[in-house]
């Protein structure tokens, strides 16, 4: 008998990492709420906006890591580069995620945002923007379609 991926329950391991030059531990709100969205089955880390920082992280926790969730650095700024650098090295860009995500974001300004989903042989990456109403929405997003996304990059 065949269990789809809506029967079966995966014991994924995140990974939250805010991408800043000013924040820290104490004042990343953001990686907070993401963190109360996700519960008991994430670790957290902060990275400056730099490319090396950005893929070192992921390379660094690749094997303890199912879904990473990149906060912060998909803005407009010549310092936003997390999107950037992370096209590198993955092997698919899902457009529909940062579209679906800046279509229930409203208004124009989610618009200026390079929220992404990658895929990496069977890492999931989501980049999302640095605002802490950011995390709501795309939480009611990311909940809904890692189960399916995991289960297809990762069947036989």
């Amino acid at each position: 008998m065949h269990i789809h991926h809506e029967e079966h329950e995966y014991n994924l391991r995140y990974r939250i990492i805010t991408v800043s030059s000013s924040r820290t531990r104490d004042t990343d709100i953001s990686g907070d709420k993401m963190e109360s969205y996700i519960g008991n089955n994430s670790s957290r880390s902060l990275v400056r906006d730099d490319e090396k920082e950005i893929l070192s992280e992921f390379f660094l926790n690749y094997s303890d890591t199912d879904v990473f969730i990149y906060i912060g650095g998909t803005g407009v700024s010549r310092l936003d580069r997390t999107s950037m650098a992370l096209r590198k090295i993955v092997d698919k860009e899902m457009p529909g995620f940062g579209e679906l995500f800046r279509q229930k974001s409203g208004g124009i300004f989610p618009y200026l945002s390079d929220a992404s989903l990658f895929i990496y042989r069977e890492k999931i990456i989501f980049t999302l923007p640095g605002s802490a109403d950011a995390q709501e929405i795309a939480y009611s997003i990311i909940k809904e379609i890692v189960p399916h996304l995991y289960h297809e990059i990762t069947k036989e």
